[in-house]
Parts: C-alpha cells; sequence; structure tokens
C-alpha cells in the first residue's frame, strides 16, 4: 500500500478507466443497516456494479472512506479483485487523523479497506472545515463515472452528484428510496 499526505498535481490515475462513489452514512439510509436482507442486498448490488462497471472497461475504483455506501462500495471493490487481480482500489481520506473518530466494526473496516487498498490518500492530517467536500472534488476530478447511492439530494451525495454533472462526467444514481420500496414489494410478495 502507499500512503500519501501530499497529493502532487495531476491525475493519481487514468480517469477514463475510473469510476468513484458516493452514498449516504448507515443513520441517513433509508433502510434499517441492522437489517441482515437490505443491507446484504445493498452490498451484492454494490458488487455487481463494480463488475459492470470493470466489464466495461473500468479497473479503478475510488472510495471515500466514508461510514456506509462508501465503503460498502470499497469492500465490493475488494471481493471483485479476488476474481480480477488488476482492479485497483484508491481509497481517499479527507484528513489522516479521521481514524481516530471510527468505533467498533467501523474503525475495523476502515482499517482493512485502508491496508487492502492499492493506494491510500489523505487530503489533509486533520479534520477543517470543507474537507468532506474537497475528498469528493478530489474523487471527482479523477474520475469519468461517479455511482451515487442517495435518497436525498439536499445532503453532501447530492452535492457531489451535481459537482461530477458539472465536471461532465457520467452519472449513475441509485435511489434508495425506490430500493427499499422495491425490496418491501419482494418481501411481501408483492
Amino acid at each position: 500500500m502507499n500512503n500519501d499526505y501530499q497529493v502532487a498535481d495531476g491525475f493519481v490515475s487514468d480517469p477514463k478507466r475510473t469510476a468513484c462513489f458516493s452514498g449516504h452514512r448507515p443513520e441517513k439510509t433509508p433502510f434499517d443497516v441492522n437489517n441482515e436482507f437490505y443491507l446484504k442486498t445493498m452490498k451484492s448490488l454494490l458488487h455487481r456494479c463494480v463488475l459492470n462497471l470493470y466489464e466495461e472497461g473500468f479497473d479503478t475504483f475510488i472510495c471515500g472512506m466514508q461510514r456506509g455506501v462508501d465503503i460498502w462500495a470499497g469492500q465490493a471493490v475488494m471481493r471483485a479483485k479476488q476474481s480480477y487481480p488488476d482492479i485497483k482500489l484508491i481509497c481517499v481520506s479527507p484528513y489522516s487523523n479521521e481514524i481516530y473518530s471510527r468505533r467498533g466494526e467501523d474503525r475495523e473496516d476502515y482499517i482493512a479497506l485502508r491496508d487492502g487498498c492499492d493506494r491510500f490518500i489523505s487530503l489533509g492530517k486533520e479534520y477543517y472545515t470543507g474537507c468532506y467536500q474537497r475528498r469528493n472534488r478530489f474523487m471527482v476530478e479523477n474520475s469519468s463515472l461517479l455511482f451515487a447511492a442517495v435518497a436525498d439530494m439536499h445532503s453532501g451525495t447530492g452535492q457531489t452528484i451535481s459537482y461530477a454533472k458539472k465536471a461532465g462526467l457520467r452519472v449513475k444514481v441509485m435511489d434508495l428510496s425506490g430500493f427499499v420500496e422495491h425490496l418491501r414489494k419482494i418481501r411481501s410478495g408483492i
């Protein structure tokens, strides 16, 4: 693993072959992340997304290291790497001390991705106002596709989607509210 604490000018990978992820934290998703059915389905969909993007020619994926969708997407990339070792995972943290804000399983997941990724980039040492927006811009500026799982467009993920569209990225959006409604129908047999 390569740890960069100051990012050089230029791209960290070939943007044409790089996709990034954005999505809500667990408490912001419209489903109970403690419900194994919903969480396993979400993780399976993210894994399928990674495989589909790989088949389209994307071989590098950027994960923003936030709890929830970011981490689940990073885990999906790590799982895909088992079958396709040429896949690369770049993890981008807004600040290196972010690890100290994590507890329990969240901390374990963060460490596993940080230690297992191909490249770990920290955009600063300490938290500062605007560090998450800077991280989101960095991911968008180094990608040609954003995959976003969102229920609330007035969120950080919604802002990232807007920024990506303005930057000319291809954007794939998973509507989490629609996801939950679809799964409810499946579970109730409708």
